[in-house]
């Protein structure tokens, strides 16, 4: 069992999270969340990836998820409150200000910028990519990880299913597969 993380003020949440957004450009907020967070010791790799998986599987936007999670582990529900403002402070200026110089062009973006934005799209591939990786060296390390990653992405990927059944499914398996008492499994005595 991991030790308890050391409890952090919610203002210390609120400015991680505020300067994880501005540098988590493009959808890299999951790894540069995770490497403020494991720098600091404030989580583990195991607990980050945990509340990576959580978030991603609880409904709603996962940066504000993952903020509200890792905020309410390190410093209850003030934390949650403090690192979802601190997530989504640089975003809504962000946006209110693009709005606002863009409400009253004609035609839209300028082509020039369209442009931009379709190269900045490649480069936030990559930038989700690295999110990823944490995640699949805790699903690699499970009893039956690679398999479970498998049939989710026959499920979702090809077979097109929908979620909620697959997760449902796989969750189960997961659980069957690691239950405590189960040599060589996570909550093995």
């Amino acid at each position: 069992m991991l030790p308890a993380p050391t409890p952090r003020r919610p203002e210390e949440l609120f400015r991680l999270f505020v300067g994880v957004a501005l540098a988590g450009i493009g959808g890299g907020l999951p790894a540069h969340a995770r490497r403020r967070l494991t720098e600091r010791g404030w989580l583990s790799e195991l607990e980050f990836a945990e509340s990576f998986t959580l978030a991603q599987l609880t409904p709603g936007p996962n940066a504000v998820n993952l903020a509200a999670m890792v905020g309410a582990r390190l410093a209850g529900g003030l934390g949650a409150l403090a690192a979802v403002l601190g997530v989504l402070f640089p975003g809504l200026l962000a946006m209110l200000a693009a709005s606002a110089l863009t409400l009253g062009l004609p035609g839209g973006l300028p082509p020039t910028l369209q442009s931009a934005l379709h190269g900045a799209a490649c480069a936030a591939l990559g930038v989700m990519l690295t999110a990823v990786l944490p995640v699949l060296r805790v699903g690699l390390s499970v009893r039956g990880g690679p398999g479970l990653a498998a049939l989710t992405f026959v499920g979702l990927g090809l077979l097109r299913l929908d979620l909620l059944p697959v997760l449902l499914g796989l969750l189960a398996l997961g659980l069957w597969l690691n239950r405590p008492g189960q040599a060589g499994g996570e909550g093995a005595a």
